[in-house]
């Protein structure tokens, strides 16, 4: 499995077999960044912009589009030929080869407007584990303290999400972690540096 980081909450998965799944690549990530980029489907924890944009949706030109119920009654022009998929907390779905645990998360208390739904992903991709919280801001979800993953991608950018104190309290609940991504931080790099250092001699984190 190869894992692309691209800006805010956005990553590219792509399998062995080269099946490739983007995650929350919103209006943050420039389109001029996604011009030789194609992916085969893609998934979105919630509706906010940086997470969510259909601009940065068809130039990355997925065959598939798994999306909660909220995000699609939003969408006001033909898509097509990317098929809308609805996805929701408490499920399992299977995006080719890679399996889905879905789960809803704790956004708190400082987003413009109330969210239906903030959905988590635990993917399975080539017998790897990878979990992702969307915007987590309170502890919320699934319990993680029997939880081996290899790579957890966390927010660390503070009054939307986690900040790196609350971050690195809650990494410290797994019981093992080959890898720590932060993300979410891109208004606020300081935050990411914050919590390198909090997390360093723990785990292995960028």
């Amino acid at each position: 499995m190869k894992l692309k980081k691209l800006e805010q909450s956005g990553f590219i998965f792509e399998t062995d077999k080269g099946f490739r799944l983007a995650i929350d690549v919103g209006n943050k990530t420039p389109i001029s960044i996604l011009e030789n980029i194609h992916v085969d489907a893609m998934i979105v924890s919630h509706i906010h912009g940086d997470h969510f944009s259909l601009e940065q949706i068809e130039k990355l030109a997925p065959k598939k589009l798994y999306v909660s119920d909220e995000c699609i009654k939003t969408i006001n022009k033909d898509i097509s030929p990317i098929e809308l998929v609805k996805i929701k907390a408490d499920s399992q779905i299977k995006i080719e080869d890679i399996d889905v645990s879905i789960f809803e998360t704790d956004h708190g208390p400082n987003t413009s407007f109330l969210l239906k739904e903030n959905l988590g992903f635990l993917f399975t991709i080539d017998g790897e584990k990878i979990y992702h919280p969307g915007d987590i801001f309170y502890e919320s979800g699934i319990d993680v303290t029997n939880l081996e993953v290899d790579y957890v991608l966390l927010p660390v950018g503070t009054y939307y999400t986690f900040g790196p104190k609350e971050a690195f309290d809650f990494v410290k609940k797994f019981k093992k972690i080959k890898k720590i991504i932060s993300m979410h931080y891109d208004k606020t790099p300081e935050t990411k540096e914050e919590f390198i250092k909090l997390a360093q001699g723990h785990f292995a984190v960028e």
